[in-house]
């Protein structure tokens, strides 16, 4: 049984409406639920994320993880999330303006509303743990019924990507692009994931693309371990996710991307820079910035 400072869970399911927990005492999430947590940043500035339906994941719970999270860390971690929204958001747009984009794969989806933002003319599909997609899947089915959210061409495949093998995975997404030109996203993963399953996984991706496709991918630096504002990150997460959600955390240098066979980088930014574009203004002091790079990358060749 699990103590009284974790998140007790229903056993039929993983429904953040039946999570329990006591007001008095702090409870604990697994890496999976961090995906509240985003949607609940999304929300805090939707003129500059263009996130208008991330209100729909807010619950007290989450909120209050959003609002400890942003305290001990940094407070800059809402805006930078907003920022990295519309980064994408934005490119998407673009790509499918030119008639570049047919399919939108998002690997670790979470709780990203992007079928929704962009336009219902994309075949969305959205990829996740199990207990994410369940969850996923029925609640934005109930809210397409009642009308908050518009109806989308969405398929869901469950997976975890530090199995040793994703031929199954392979053959699914397979079937479903169906030869459609892709745009493969993959935010919030990499931090979470080890170098073996990265190699794995971006092996896949080179799979699953012909040339002319297009790669988001989105990372932190090795530079910013140096940093106290990274050191609080994993210190927060180490304190504050289930013991069985321990992991290694990984930091990626650009050469990776520079590097990576069969792909061209076509564009690189981060947080500084996407917030110099987007809000000239606003001064962002560095030494307090989680400073996540994002990468745009053009397939070349065939592997």
């Amino acid at each position: 049984m699990k103590s009284a400072t974790q998140i007790i869970i229903s056993s039929e399911s993983f429904y953040l409406s039946k999570i329990l927990y006591l007001k008095t005492l702090k409870p604990k999430i697994n890496i999976h639920e961090t995906a509240f947590v985003t949607a609940s940043f999304r929300m805090g500035d939707v003129a500059l994320s263009k996130d208008s339906y991330a209100y729909l994941w807010s619950e007290r719970i989450i909120e209050a993880h959003a609002k400890s999270y942003s305290k001990a860390v940094s407070s800059y971690e809402p805006y930078a999330h907003c920022l990295r929204n519309r980064y994408f958001y934005d490119t998407i747009n673009k790509l499918m303006a030119q008639n570049n984009i047919e399919v939108l794969i998002n690997f670790g989806c979470g709780f990203s509303m992007y079928p929704y933002l962009l336009d219902n003319s994309l075949h969305y599909i959205e990829i996740d743990k199990a207990d994410v997609v369940i969850h996923k899947k029925e609640m934005t089915s109930k809210w397409e019924k009642e009308g908050k959210l518009p109806a989308r061409n969405i398929s869901y495949l469950e997976a975890d990507f530090n199995l040793v093998s994703q031929d199954e995975l392979f053959e699914q997404i397979m079937a479903l692009k169906n030869g459609k030109k892709s745009f493969i996203l993959l935010e919030g993963v990499l931090f979470f994931l080890g170098k073996d399953d990265t190699k794995k996984l971006f092996e896949l991706f080179g799979k699953l693309q012909e040339p002319d496709e297009y790669l988001g991918s989105v990372s932190f630096l090795p530079q910013l371990e140096k940093q106290l504002v990274f050191k609080k990150l994993i210190d927060y997460v180490e304190e504050n996710l289930e013991k069985n959600e321990r992991f290694q955390y990984q930091t990626v240098p650009n050469e990776f991307y520079i590097n990576l066979k069969g792909y061209e980088l076509i564009d690189h930014q981060d947080t500084l820079s996407l917030s110099a574009h987007y809000d000239p203004k606003r001064h962002l002091p560095k030494e307090e910035v989680l400073n996540e790079h994002m990468y745009l990358l053009k397939k070349t060749s065939i592997q």
